[in-house]
């Protein structure tokens, strides 16, 4: 068996919570490699003390094959998770090219609904499977991912790309402890995860105020942000089910008091936002697609200025 190399860039609360269960699971293992690409203060302490993760149950330190800055230093590599913020897609991935041979597949876990969209265009001779997580994790400072929910999910796939290959990734992730699953219809899920946190990311952004007082205060106008974003969705000839709307907002209904999104919370601390992906592409998908989207054009005009 060929050793597997994998690459995750940006170890921050995603890809260092991900990245860490690889690297845990298969420190001594001859047949699959994990690097990580960072910098800064994180990429020093993990090279003198290795990553730590903490989670609800306990907590481990784990170890790369590598970390470093200068992909260079790694050379190409099977699959490359990019985990970084979707505004630093494109400067991310070419700074990533080093590791990029013809046969190298890379897995984003980046928030958007067209980001493998995005990658092919930047990168249009490599392939590209789609990517999501469900997790509630923070960088509690340089070389400590903290996992505060209980449960977490990821989903990835390709709906074009080889099952075997996906098969093959599906349990490596499972054998390292991650709760993965590779569905058949990887578009929804990328969807689904897209209008839970577009709807969530603009209303809490927009008003300054956590999930819960959002829903507690602007339910109606919650409804129908998510309204306007279905329309889209099915224009676009992706079906969420029926209860779409209703179910994204029980699902937010059940988020612990005080919780604010990841955009907001950039917002809030005056750095770069998600603003374009999460908000900025439904109103320009809506306006080629002629649906009216009031709600979503008034509060991203408005976020826009901010």
């Amino acid at each position: 068996m060929a050793t597997i190399k994998i690459a995750i860039s940006g170890i921050g609360a995603v890809g260092g919570y991900y990245g860490g269960m690889l690297a845990h699971k298969y420190k001594d293992d001859p047949d699959v490699e994990i690097y990580f690409i960072s910098r800064s203060e994180n990429m020093r302490v993990i090279k003198e003390k290795g990553l730590q993760i903490v989670d609800t149950t306990g907590s481990f330190t784990a170890y790369p094959r590598l970390v470093t800055d200068q992909p260079e230093e790694i050379g190409e590599v099977d699959f490359i998770l990019p985990c970084t913020k979707s505004y630093d897609l494109e400067e991310n991935l070419l700074s990533l090219t080093p590791l990029m041979g013809r046969n190298t597949i890379i897995i984003p876990f980046l928030n958007g609904a067209n980001i493998t969209e995005q990658i092919q265009k930047i990168l249009p001779s490599q392939t590209v499977w789609q990517g999501c997580v469900y997790i509630g994790s923070r960088l509690r400072e340089p070389g400590v991912v903290a996992k505060y929910s209980v449960k977490e999910r990821l989903f990835f796939g390709s709906e074009k790309g080889n099952t075997e290959m996906q098969k093959k990734v599906l349990d490596l992730f499972i054998a390292s402890g991650i709760n993965a699953f590779n569905p058949e219809k990887i578009t929804e899920r990328i969807w689904k995860k897209f209008f839970m946190i577009s709807t969530a990311a603009t209303m809490t952004s927009y008003y300054d105020k956590p999930i819960d007082e959002v829903i507690k205060e602007k339910y109606g106008v919650f409804q129908s942000l998510c309204a306007e974003l279905e329309k889209v969705a099915i224009a676009k000839g992706v079906m969420l089910g029926n209860d779409i709307v209703e179910s994204t907002l029980e699902t937010q209904k059940m988020m612990p008091p005080g919780s604010i999104t990841s955009m907001h919370h950039d917002f809030r601390q005056g750095k770069k936002t998600e603003l374009e992906n999460l908000t900025g592409y439904v109103v320009r998908e809506a306006k080629k697609l002629n649906i009216s989207v009031p709600l979503y054009n008034t509060m991203y005009k408005k976020l826009s200025l901010q």
